[in-house]
């Protein structure tokens, strides 16, 4: 019941709490405690999932409800203190009505939004700061949806995370551990020290180094490592070196993927131990046309492409490659624009992602509650799918904020997953687009302080 509930929390953190939450600068001039809250409700429909899903969620409706309360303190000498905590009520999807038998129709899910400190030297210009707890974090704030993929999702087995009514929605990142950011001028430097809290192996640190440079008033460009899980906390459970039982000829099924912690050549005979651990590389860059002519008619948000790419593990070794493809299939590219809306609208934006990945879009073997043996191995593709139907994701987010509130539209089809039902081993986490015609809308009205 804690597992689920932690699953829970961890799926829903954001989706109202984190809504308000910014990731901010730790330079604040103001001394004193500010308060800060919100509360949001949101309804939408999936309209299509893929045929070939154990459950067939086609007309399911979308539907929570949340409130968070925040508090920031400035003391004398600089000290930042954030905490913040929400609760949520999420309505489950219910899939095929004959598997709706004994499902909980909903789940009320405390969570914490920041637990932490900060602390800077020097001012907006030329700043040397830090920050120590559980808190949100962006390197591309840009990004409505998809995206984000140093700090977001596994290494292993290269699947990719966003989707509606999650904290992966939205323009931020909570990371446990410590940030140290520099500022001079246009560059902008930070080193992240992570604690893994969502994936097996759990509190495995992982390392990541994000530069950025503003060039003029209109481009801004930025690049980043992350040694994930690079400092183990059980070096076996990361990087295993002897055989699990479901790497015994008896269990094995004959697909390469049932495997739990090896490949096997079976032409060169030979056996290769795979790891959680691997390496991301990111470059982005935001481009703004505004700032080469002055008018009132365009919005803020208007006219803004933003683009990321990233690659999703740099082992080249053979047995990595037979899994994962070389780095074409483990390349990630996603492009935003913000259409003109005039002020009428904050933005109207377009994301677009190819990733041409050979692995099943299904994360159910990194968790340690769906009864399956975790491994960095891909999800069988036992339902026969064809995986170049799922290469292409895409999202059409509106927003629109009057005074203390507002109001998000989005259509789209991303990497959405059920999480937290009551399913059997496994389904929650596997995504519900597959073919270009599965989609969701979801409407969310927030009202904030």
């Amino acid at each position: 019941m804690r597992a689920f509930a932690f699953r829970t929390v961890m799926a829903v953190l954001g989706a109202g709490g984190a809504l308000y939450a910014q990731s901010g600068s730790p330079s604040d001039p103001q001394k004193g405690m500010t308060l800060s809250g919100g509360a949001s409700f949101a309804y939408g429909e999936l309209v299509h999932s893929h045929a070939a899903s154990e459950l067939d969620y086609s007309g399911n409706r979308i539907q929570n409800v949340s409130a968070q309360l925040s508090m920031r303190s400035v003391f004398d000498n600089g000290l930042v203190v954030n905490t913040g905590m929400g609760i949520l009520e999420r309505h489950f999807l219910s899939g095929r009505i004959s598997d709706n038998g004994g499902r909980t129709p909903f789940v009320m899910s405390p969570y914490i939004i920041n637990a932490s400190l900060e602390y800077a030297i020097g001012d907006e210009e030329n700043r040397l700061s830090g920050t120590l707890g559980y808190f949100p974090y962006s390197y591309n704030p840009d990004v409505k949806n998809l995206g984000l993929y140093l700090l977001r999702g596994p290494v292993y087995p290269g699947v990719l995370v966003s989707g509606y009514d999650s904290k992966y929605t939205k323009p931020i990142a909570n990371t446990m551990g410590m940030r140290v950011q520099h500022v001079a001028g246009p560059f902008e430097q930070n080193l992240i020290f992570a604690s893994e809290i969502e994936n097996y192996p759990l509190f495995d640190v992982s390392l990541a180094y994000i530069a950025g440079v503003k060039i003029g008033e209109a481009l801004r460009i930025a690049a980043g490592v992350n040694f994930y899980h690079v400092i183990p906390i059980e070096r076996k459970l990361t990087s295993p070196d002897s055989f699990g039982s479901n790497d015994l000829p008896d269990p094995f099924n004959g697909d390469p993927n049932s495997r739990t912690q090896i490949y096997v050549d079976t032409v060169a005979h030979d056996t290769t131990f795979l790891s959680f651990a691997g390496t991301k590389v990111m470059a982005n860059a935001v481009f703004d046309p505004k700032a080469w002519f002055q008018s009132d008619v365009f919005g803020a948000e208007d006219l803004r492409l933003y683009a990321e790419a990233a690659l999703i593990g740099l082992d080249q070794s053979k047995a990595y490659k037979a899994i994962y493809g070389d780095l074409a299939h483990r390349m990630p590219v996603m492009v935003g624009f913000n259409f003109p809306v005039f002020n009428y609208l904050d933005h109207l934006s377009l994301e677009v992602e190819w990733y041409g990945s050979r692995v099943m879009d299904d994360l159910s073997r990194l968790q340690s509650t769906t009864g399956n043996f975790q491994s960095p191995l891909p999800v069988v593709n036992d339902k026969g799918l064809d995986l170049s139907r799922d290469n292409w994701k895409w999202c059409v987010q509106a927003v629109k904020t009057y005074g203390h509130l507002r109001f998000t539209g989005q259509v789209a089809s991303d990497h959405t997953r059920p999480g937290g039902l009551q399913l059997s081993p496994g389904q929650e986490w596997e995504a519900f687009f597959v073919r270009p015609k599965d989609y969701y809308w979801l409407l969310k009205a927030g009202f904030f302080f």
